[in-house]
């Protein structure tokens, strides 16, 4: 939902003002850092120390499912997500998965907008919670009725549900690095927040460079934002969803408010959106997971050049090292040896002298 946190561009800003960490050190950040799946995939392919010793040993632990409560403006959601290293000094680290609107001056005031189509979109649906509220057993990919579909990669066809004030603004698909959970308050504005399910990936070894992978292509699946069809609640729930069927976790730990789980009560009633039945096939998780898994071998073959090109770069330096090495010896010898030759001259001519 289009919650503005109007703290995160001072964030943003601070990132730039205050000394950054090694690099390599960037997922373990001691201050709030606001990146974003690509962006931090981008540089870390370019880091050397990265791809020396953190490829694939960062490992995602966990993952909590969280929701602003109703006292906050919008009832956002977004993921918490736990990072461990694997070896080395096993560092933690915290990150924020959200997806926000990134066209604040289009849709400014228009709240009632909003609501005057979350309205039409829940006179369109019959909400059935006894079925949708089950991310396990749910069905993902009942398509919307044809009214109700909107822009996505395989469709040029716009909704009578699009804003009037223009199409959907692009997502600002955001990936906030914590130095701790304390962080996260500050983050969210202040805004109270409840975790209605935690993901426990301590055995599926879902690295971090795999989990930004996903983040990708989630973001591009559909990087425009719209209001009912792809919100932050779709954002989280896909996510969810794709690491639920593909890594089968050791346990999900479900709190009392679990079913409120995309789940909007800013109307009459409470709404779903982002799951289930109300999302196009063109944007469902088997869709998301399918572009994931089919893109899967060619970055795994650009992680393998890079690292490739690593060993290369070392080894062009180790064999630089030892010509140097090899170079400065036969420098010394020579220069010992003129030492020498020096030595007889100076005894040869002083005999000379004396006789």
């Amino acid at each position: 939902m289009p919650f503005q946190w109007l703290t995160r561009p001072f964030y943003a800003l601070l990132r730039f003002i205050m000394p950054r960490d090694s690099p390599e050190m960037r997922v373990f950040s001691k201050a709030t850092d606001v990146t974003s799946a690509s962006s931090l995939l981008n540089s870390l392919k370019e880091n050397l120390p990265f791809l020396k010793d953190g490829l694939g040993n960062i490992l995602i632990t966990q993952i909590e499912y969280c929701k602003c409560n109703k006292s906050s403006v919008w009832e956002h959601e977004f993921l918490l997500v736990t990072l461990k290293e694997s070896v080395g000094s096993r560092r933690s680290s915290l990150l924020l998965v959200d997806r926000m609107m990134d066209n604040t001056k289009e849709y400014a005031g228009g709240q009632d907008e909003l609501l005057t189509d979350i309205a039409k979109h829940q006179k369109e649906e019959t909400i059935d919670m006894a079925t949708d509220s089950s991310s396990s057993t749910e069905s993902e990919s009942g398509a919307l009725p044809a009214a109700q579909q909107w822009d996505t990669p395989s469709r040029s066809q716009r909704s009578s549900a699009k804003l009037k004030k223009g199409g959907p603004p692009d997502a600002l698909d955001e990936l906030i690095i914590l130095p701790n959970r304390n962080a996260i308050v500050r983050v969210l504005g202040n805004s109270p927040f409840d975790i209605l399910m935690t993901m426990d990936l301590t055995q599926s070894r879902v690295t971090l460079e795999r989990f930004a992978h996903l983040l990708r292509t989630t973001s591009r699946n559909t990087p425009q934002y719209h209001f009912i069809f792809a919100q932050c609640y779709w954002y989280a729930y896909t996510i969810w969803r794709v690491l639920e069927t593909e890594t089968q976790p050791g346990s999900i730990r479900k709190s009392d408010r679990a079913d409120h789980q995309c789940s909007y009560s800013g109307g009459p009633g409470r709404l779903v959106l982002g799951k289930g039945k109300f999302v196009h096939i063109a944007r469902a998780p088997e869709t998301v997971k399918t572009q994931w898994e089919a893109e899967r071998p060619a970055e795994d073959q650009e992680w393998a050049e890079r690292r490739q090109a690593l060993y290369e770069e070392a080894e062009r330096a180790e064999e630089c090292r030892r010509e140097t090495e090899a170079a400065l010896q036969a420098a010394q010898a020579e220069v010992h040896e003129l030492r020498r030759e020096l030595e007889r001259y100076k005894r040869a001519s002083h005999s000379a002298n004396a006789v």
